[in-house]
């Protein structure tokens, strides 16, 4: 029974008469997601405002002056946000 499974595999492996065609690699394309580059006026640190003393008029003064800060922090937020090219799915 060996000697035939012998027999059999040795026969059998001898039955390709040619080698399979390679296949060819084909070109594939992907999109790159390329960066527009930033101006340095719209990546400077936002603006931090000092405490000068501790009153009333000071708390006052510093929140507006925070407040005015973010405010020009988001503005330039926007402007970076609007120079980024649209997103396509």
């Amino acid at each position: 029974m060996r000697i035939a499974a012998l027999i059999a595999l040795v026969v059998l492996a001898g039955c390709q008469t040619t080698a399979p065609a390679p296949t060819v690699p084909s070109v594939v394309r992907v999109p790159v997601q390329t960066f527009v580059p930033l101006p340095a006026e719209l990546t400077r640190d936002c603006e931090d405002v000092p405490k000068q003393s501790n009153t009333y008029g000071e708390a006052v003064r510093l929140a507006n002056a925070r407040k005015a800060a973010a405010d020009e922090c988001t503005s330039r937020m926007r402007q970076i946000r609007n120079l980024q090219p649209e997103a396509k799915p």
